[in-house]
Order: structure tokens, then sequence, then C-alpha cells
């Protein structure tokens, strides 16, 4: 989790993000750093007095201008500011973070209005302080880049597990808050942990305890050891043979082991060799960076708020995408002279790189549709949890329909009395509500009972298929657009072969039951692992 708070912190002003919004390069700001850096270009660089003057610029110039600088992932992303007479002349500092950031051409006035809400100055340009392009604002200021809702969520988590009260490593149930931790044993302790396991007499005397938060922080910065040489293990490597390129000791030289070779400085050769130090820090840094960014990926995939991800999903792809690039163009290539003999192996790196398909993340969170539900359809549960009111088998729908993609879905049997047959399956919208789904030809069903299964399309029964449904039961239904097939699952098993094939067109989401027959819907779920194997292998 520390790795990931490089990611929640602003690049303006170095701190966590306090109400942040959403540049279109993807990159977050907080509102209030947003607008110190914002710049007012002069009256005679914008479009519209550009075109006054007859230069011959139009609005479509600076749109597309706007969108290489923007969007355009390739590029460098420096020189956006080209267009601009007012940013040649624009100081740049560094934020405490490291980022470039332009500072504004004047100071904002004063108000009492928050940052986002505060009347912005004509012809205002913002630049992003991390990839460095440029946009014009329009007439709404601030207020046209949309909140980030999602990142306000984990920092709010981070920040509670930071506060949470560090635990005793040695209570065998229900670990108490630790009170001390012992630098040399590397352990947190409770204090009647401390006192049966640490007792302070004898070597343990000694050993310094320090406070836990003390611990965590020491944790983290403690030096790395001091490398000593592997035949005289009392004496630590300061010299460097040029022709065996090993460390050695003075007592290696001393009982004539490298008489007759060139023996250097340890420390001179590593002055020498800063290409070697260059390019460790530097692997160093973007492993850290992009461990925080799988780790804060895997904190937004935990988030329940269906925009707010899908307002962020894209651009996290795009930047896993980046990322994958920048490490197999020469980040891990080793830059080495020929003194030094060092491979760096980055094939397990790169596989857990290449494994990061976050196209999984295009899923849709939906309900069930109270609209263009039949009248005796109840709902519940954020219309999520559908029964009825009439023995008779009534349709409803879901509320987003598809028409291309993989999507995957689940309902949960809550009631199942008396074995009725609730259906499972698609439809078109304008599907009959008032018989079983499938009846007629607009719908693609399957419809069970507690002993078995059939497929159902325009009233013709097919596959019947051993196996049904119990109350806690749960049902998947994969529409696969890629191959054009619809396919259901009971308890996580494959029910029956692919029910339908050749599937084209838009379809919603359907479900049809009676009273005795209560379902809840799960939606945002990943396609089956099994199934994304399989799909691959073919």
């Amino acid at each position: 989790m520390e790795e990931m708070e490089e990611e929640l912190k602003c690049p303006v002003c170095g701190s966590f993000y306090r109400e942040p919004i959403i540049l279109p390069c993807s990159h977050n700001l907080c509102q209030a750093c947003a607008r110190n850096i914002l710049v007012q270009t002069p009256e005679s660089e914008s479009p519209q007095s550009r075109r006054a003057s007859g230069s011959g610029v139009s609005d479509y110039d600076y749109l597309d201008l706007d969108k290489m600088s923007l969007y355009s992932e390739a590029d460098s992303g420096y020189g956006s500011y080209g267009g601009f007479a007012s940013a040649p002349t624009t100081p740049c500092q560094r934020s405490p973070n490291g980022v470039r950031v332009f500072p504004p051409a004047m100071p904002p006035p004063a108000t009492h209005l928050s940052p986002a809400l505060a009347p912005v100055p004509r012809n205002s340009c913002i630049t992003c302080p991390q990839c460095h392009r440029s946009l014009i604002l329009d007439d709404r200021g601030l207020r046209g880049f949309p909140k980030n809702r999602v990142l306000e969520g984990v920092i709010d988590r981070y920040q509670q597990s930071k506060a949470a009260a560090l635990k005793c490593q040695l209570c065998e149930k229900a670990p108490k808050e630790a009170t001390v931790m012992c630098e040399q044993c590397d352990v947190f302790y409770c204090d009647p942990c401390r006192l049966r396991c640490h007792p302070p007499r004898g070597p343990l005397a000694k050993h310094r305890l320090v406070p836990p938060a003390q611990g965590r922080v020491s944790r983290r910065l403690s030096p790395r050891k001091v490398s000593t040489c592997t035949d005289h293990e009392l004496e630590n490597h300061s010299m460097y043979c040029v022709q065996c390129k090993m460390p050695v000791c003075y007592q290696c030289l001393e009982e004539g082991k490298h008489s007759s070779h060139e023996v250097k400085a340890l420390g001179a050769m590593w002055k020498l060799h800063k290409v070697v130090r260059d390019q460790i820090s530097h692997c160093t840094v973007k492993l850290r960076q992009t461990t925080g960014l799988m780790e804060y990926c895997l904190e937004v995939i935990k988030e329940n708020d269906p925009s707010g991800f899908l307002q962020i999903s894209d651009a996290l792809i795009r930047r896993v995408h980046l990322t994958e690039d920048q490490w197999g163009k020469g980040t891990l290539t080793p830059r080495m002279t020929t003194d030094f003999d060092l491979s760096l192996d980055n094939s397990s790196l790169l596989q857990s790189i290449h494994q990061l398909d976050f196209v999984q993340m295009k899923v849709a969170w939906f309900a069930f549709d109270p609209g263009s539900a039949h009248s005796d359809i109840i709902f519940s549960n954020d219309n999520l949890t559908v029964t009825c009111s009439s023995y008779d088998d009534r349709v409803v729908l879901g509320k987003t329909g598809f028409s291309k993609g993989v999507h995957y879905w689940e309902l949960t049997v809550d009631r199942y009395d008396n074995h009725p047959d609730p259906a499972f399956g698609v439809a078109r919208i304008d599907v009959m509500k008032d018989v079983m789904l499938g009846k007629d030809d607009k719908a693609w069903a399957m419809y069970v009972d507690n002993n078995r299964s059939w497929f159902m399309h325009n009233n013709s029964h097919t596959n019947r298929t051993e196996g049904g449904i119990t109350k806690g039961a749960t049902i998947g239904v994969l529409l696969d657009f890629n191959r054009k097939t619809l396919t259901f699952f009971i308890n996580d098993e494959q029910q029956g072969p692919i029910a339908f094939e050749n599937v084209e067109g838009m379809f919603f989401p359907a479900v049809s039951l009676n009273r005795n027959v209560q379902v809840t819907l799960h939606t945002g779920l990943p396609v089956p692992d099994f199934y994304s194997s399989r799909a691959s292998i073919a």
C-alpha cells in the first residue's frame, strides 16, 4: 500500500489530493492547485482575436493543437505551449515531489468562492504539470473538469489504513495493539507478549525497543548492510579487481591473490561507472511508480460507484499501456561498460506487466429497469432484487443494452418455492412482458427447475440438461459478441453446450419469474477465468 502513496499526491502541492479533478490527459490535480497554475494568455493570442486580425488561424487549428497535445501518448508532450506568446517567459519551478510546475501569470483575485466556482479570467490556459500538455479553458472554467470521486475514496481508505493501530505479531488469537517494536528482532510486541517472549534480561536486555510508529519508519529507512568478503568474513570489500571483475578486501591483496592484477579503489570504480548507479536508480524509481500504479488500480477495482469507476477506467487503461511501453523501450536494457559483467533479469517483471490486462476493467454495472418491466414485478435493493406479485411469469429487463464486447453477469436465487421455472437470458427491448422469457422471437433464454434446464427461443425448447437450481444457487449469463455466442452457467459450471450462436444486435439482460421466486442481480463482474483461457486458445 505504501508504494501507492505517490499516486495519491498532487503533483503541484505534493500533498494528498483535495477535491481532485480529472484533466483530459487523464492526470489529476487538486481544484485549488489547478487554479493556482492557470496562465492567462494575451488577448492577441486567443482564437477570436486571431480571426479578427485575419491571421488565418481557425478554431479548428486550436482544437487540433489541443488534441495533439492532450491525447498523443506517443509524443514527449513538450512544446505544447508553442501557440502562446506568454509561455516562453513563464518561469518554471518544481513542486514538492519534483514535478515541473508553471505558476500563474498573476495572483488569483481574492474571492470567497471555492476554487471551482470562482470566476476564471478570459483566455485562461492550464498545463498539466506531469505531461506538459496544454488546454484553453472554456466559459465553464474549472467546472468543466469532472471530479474524481473514486480517487477521493481511495485516499480516504488509504489514510484510514495508515492510521490503523499496528498489531502484535505474536498474539495467537485476536492480536492486540502493539506497544513496542524491537529493532534487532524486527518484531512488534504487545505488553503481555513482550514480557513473555522478550524479557529485559540476558542478551535481550541490549535490544532497543522503540514505539510502533517509529519502528515502522525505521523498517522503511533501514540502511543496507555493508558487503563483506566471502573469504574473510570480518573484512569489508574496499577494492575492485578489474581482471577478476570482483570486489576484494585488503587481506585478499596481502595474501597475494591479486598481486599481478589491476586493482582500483571500490569507491573510485563506483564513481567511474556512474551509469550503473544511474540506471539502478532509474529502474528503482520506475519500479516504485509501476508498483504504485498497480496498487492504485487494485484499489480502484474495489470501488462500488459505477459512474465514478467508468469515469476513470479508460484513463487507467491508457496509463497501464503507456507504462508497459515505457518498460519495453529501453528502461530495463543494461547500459554497462566491459569492466562490469552485469545482467538484469527482467523476464519475471515483464511477465507481470504483460499480465496487466485492464481491458477487463471495461465491465458494466446496471440494475433492473422498472420503466420497462411488467407492472407485477416488485423491486427492492436499489432495483437489484426482483420478485413478482403474480403466479404467472412476468419479464423484467436490465437498464443497459449491449451490442459489442464480452459481458458476464450473475443472479443469485434468494427464494425458490414450489419448484417454479424462472428463465434467464437476453431480449430485445420490445420483448413480450406477460409470458415466460423465450416464448416469442424477441428473447433467448434458459429456463430451469429444480432438476433440469432447457434453452428456449421463439417457443422452441432445446438441449434438455440435467441439473437444476435451489435457494442460494447462482446463475451466470455470458454474452460474447466477439464469438457471437450466449452461454449459461449454474454454480460456476457451464450448463449444457453453447446455448445460442450467431448472436447479433442490441440485447438487454432479462429475467422472467413468478411470485415463488426472488433473485438478486450481480454486475460489474469479470469474465470467468476458464472461459478467458479457452477463448485465448481458440
